[in-house]
């Protein structure tokens, strides 16, 4: 069994959209000073590797909470888009071709995981241009009846988030901020997971998520 990585470490001064605070990892108390040590944390409930729920963008949605556990489970393949330009849009074919190539079809109980590449732009002006899925491959997604969707970018659309709202809208989750997708790039059915914070009324959590290779 090999377990690979999927999350970003959370620290001081890590990117997130500009309508949130800045994350914060405060030293609150020391060994030296209290004998013993603990970190206060200030952070948004979407900074870095996380997973949104309905309540983000559906009005009465479903908070973190409230989410079936197997929902954050599941069986998991990775769509290489590393290869669309900056700020293009995720279509139906990509999804129907990688999938195809690899001789599977998914339904209730998998997680679709598109790798982009843009992890790696973390921290510079172009992490931010990742592509990002449409109105017609949301809505396609959102027919297969999977468990997720997840990106190693800031977010899996753009204004007006069309996969947001389309996703979200049929409880599909949605994990953002992944990394290490490429590890897994030819590996299919491997078991992910990516378990949120027991946050009351949560939009998201930020998520430790993994990917266990058999």
């Amino acid at each position: 069994m090999r377990i690979v990585d999927l999350s970003f470490e959370i620290h001081t001064g890590a990117p997130v959209f500009s309508a949130y605070p800045t994350p914060i990892v405060h030293k609150w108390v020391s060994i030296e000073e209290h004998g013993y040590y603990a970190n206060l944390l200030m952070l948004i409930e979407h900074t870095l590797t996380h997973v949104d729920v309905p309540a983000h963008f559906i009005k009465n949605g479903l908070t973190v909470e409230k989410i079936p556990l197997d929902k954050f489970i599941g069986k998991g393949v990775v769509i290489d888009v590393s290869h669309k330009p900056p700020k293009s849009e995720i279509t139906v074919e990509d999804i129907e071709k990688a999938l195809k190539e690899l001789n599977i079809a998914i339904g209730p109980g998998w997680i679709l995981l598109f790798y982009t590449g843009y992890d790696k732009k973390i921290g510079t002006p172009d992490f931010f241009n990742h592509p990002g899925l449409g109105w017609a491959a949301s809505q396609y997604i959102a027919r297969l009846n999977i468990n997720a969707v997840g990106m190693d970018a800031p977010s899996i659309d753009h204004e007006p988030y069309p996969a947001h709202k389309t996703l979200l809208s049929q409880g599909i989750v949605i994990y953002e901020n992944l990394t290490n997708l490429d590890v897994l790039i030819g590996n299919t059915g491997f078991k992910f997971i990516g378990l949120p914070l027991k946050i009351k009324a949560g939009s998201a959590s930020p998520v430790r998520a993994i990917a266990i290779l058999e």
